[in-house]
Order: C-alpha cells, then structure tokens, then sequence
C-alpha cells in the first residue's frame, strides 16, 4: 500500500513538472475533450446545442442542417426566422482561424494571469489579436454572469478606484475631460469620495458567488445600488451590511431581511458579518493591481475575471476548461471595432447629483 502511495506521489510530481501546454493535453486526454482545429465545429455544436438545436440569431427551436460550405463547416437553416448560420454564428469564435487548441492556451494563459503580450508569445498571436481576445472572452463571461444569484446570507459594500483614462488621451486633447492628468499610481487632485473615484458596488454569498459593477462616480446612491445588485439578490436572502442608509433603502425595495455592522466590523448573533466581502475588495484591488493600470472603459471586463477567480478556486488546467464550455455557448454579437467605442466610463447612473 506505502508503494502504491508513493507510486501516486511520483506520478503526481511527474504532471506538475511538464510544460503547461503537455498538462493541458493530458488533462484533455482524461476529460475527453478533443482540442485539435479539426474538432472546433464538433466542438461548439456539441456545446451550443446540448439542450437542442437553437437559433443564435431569433432563438427559434426549428433549425435544420442546411448544407455545407467550401471550406466544409456545416450550415443551419431557421425555419421561424429563415437565416442561414454557421455553428459559430453569435460566438466569439466567429471569425477566428486559430484551432481550438489555441483558444484552449490563451485562455490557461488568462488563468495564470499573464500580460497581453506574455499570451501573445506563448500562443503566437499578436498584441493585438490578444487584447481582443481578452476583451471577446469576459465579455462571454459577462453575458454568462447576467443570471447570477446570491443566496443565503449575502454581504454587500461598495468599493472605489480610481477614475483611468488609460489608452483614451485624445480626451484630454479634445477637451471631454476637465480634470488635469494623473500619474499612473499617483495621488487623486480631489480629496474623499470625489468625481475621480468609481464606485462599485458589490456584493458575495457565503457560497462565492460575487456581482460587481461600475456604477457611479463619487459617493454610492440607492439608485447605483439598486443598478447593480437588483434581479441578483435572492428575496429570500439576509442582506448584511454596513451603515450606508442606501442598502437599507435596497433591502425595502426588494424584501430582504437586513443586518447593518456599525463601521463593517465585528458580528452580530455570531454569523452576521461582512469578513468575507472585505476579503473580497482585498483579493479585487490585488488582482487589478497586477495589471500596472486598468482604463475605466475595460474595468467591468476585469471585475467579471476576479468573479471568475474568487468562485473558482481548482487548478488552472479545470479552469481553461470550465471557462471555454461557457464561452462556447454564451451569444456574443459584438464587433472588434466596437470594442473600442465603448464610453470611457460605463456608468450605470448618470445622474451624479
């Protein structure tokens, strides 16, 4: 039995020392997911038709094969809408000519939180081609996130940053912002919860599920509250909070039961505290941190990541592979261009008054 134990050990130490692309392989080889170019349209039909065949474009439930074109990928044809699509159609693969095995690389690459151009390397691909990849898998990720729900006892408390227009100088130039430039890491020109915060509010359950979002600039209102967390939290669940009067408005609105800690410290009844949401604004602010600055414009992509991160807590090789089942089913509609035109801040309330 002793050898038998070490023999599992050695072959344990053997894994962990192969280069990641190899344990991503090996991983595949157990779970039987195929990862060769060949398989990427097997692959997706597989994952966006397990609970039947659905039109990405009208969501119909009355698709039918439709031929094939030149280069052999199979066609569908909507008898409700009457489109013609390709099983790509409305994903984040529309369009791309790299093999699934890459996909699968890049995405391991995002697990161990590696920079744009570390990924560009290590997947050849160019800085380009990564930052859209980025951007295309969280926004999947976005789109699979719309439906979560907290449960149980749910912690709620905002968090701030700092307002970036990192990569956006021409609106300085253009005069659409007022505010004086700021060094990267540098102090605010504004001090307490001025315009040149964000605010996020967020909120967990005691399972790990997490929504954040940007909402506002400034100091948090009921409405940014409400913008966020509405349709999330459970009517059934037990808010617990701090102070802030606009999570007691919230809490009203939407029939939670409701524990509010003075100063968002210490415990009421023993299980009532919000410990684990500061332990979530830690992880947030180390996890952006170690991207040397994040534009505001991008920042609700990289929220939906550390969301990913905090629920996920199993080895990088079960993430990749968790991660493309989901961006392989989600509709995503979105343009490259697009990306880019996004505002310089996504705000949820405009009204700052």
């Amino acid at each position: 039995m002793e050898d038998q134990k070490h023999t599992a050990e050695s072959i344990m130490e053997l894994i962990n020392s192969l280069p990641i692309m190899e344990r991503i392989k090996l991983h595949d080889l157990y779970k039987g997911v195929q990862t060769a170019s060949s398989d990427m349209e097997e692959y997706l039909t597989e994952q966006r038709f397990s609970g039947g065949r659905v039109c990405p474009i009208c969501g119909g439930t009355h698709v039918q094969r439709n031929g094939k074109r030149k280069n052999g990928a199979q066609k569908f044809i909507c008898k409700d809408c009457g489109k013609t699509f390709s099983i790509r159609k409305n994903t984040i693969f529309n369009g791309t000519r790299k093999s699934l095995s890459v996909w699968r690389e890049y995405m391991s690459c995002m697990a161990e939180g590696l920079t744009i151009d570390q990924s560009a390397e290590r997947c050849g691909i160019t800085h380009y081609t990564s930052f859209i990849w980025r951007h295309k898998i969280l926004d999947a990720l976005g789109e699979c996130s719309r439906d979560t729900e907290l449960s149980g006892i749910v912690e709620a408390d905002e968090t701030f940053m700092p307002l970036s227009f990192k990569g956006d100088r021409s609106l300085f130039s253009k005069g659409e912002v007022e505010r004086q430039a700021r060094v990267r890491g540098g102090e605010n020109h504004k001090r307490g919860l001025s315009d040149e915060l964000v605010c996020i509010p967020c909120a967990i359950d005691r399972k790990g599920n997490a929504v954040s979002r940007v909402a506002k600039l400034g100091k948090c209102s009921t409405k940014a509250v409400r913008e966020v967390l509405g349709g999330h939290v459970n009517h059934e669940a037990t808010l617990c909070t701090d102070e802030e009067a606009s999570y007691r408005k919230f809490a009203k609105e939407n029939g939670n039961a409701l524990v509010q800690i003075k100063g968002g410290k210490g415990t009421v009844k023993g299980i009532y505290h919000i410990q684990h949401l500061n332990a979530y604004h830690s992880n947030l602010k180390n996890f952006i941190g170690q991207f040397k600055g994040i534009s505001s414009k991008y920042l609700n992509n990289y929220l939906v990541w550390n969301n990913e991160v905090e629920r996920r807590k199993n080895g990088f090789a079960e993430k990749a592979v968790a991660v493309l089942q989901q961006v392989a089913s989600a509709i995503f509609e979105e343009t490259c261009s697009a990306l880019f035109l996004r505002p310089a801040v996504p705000l949820l309330v405009k009204n700052q008054s």
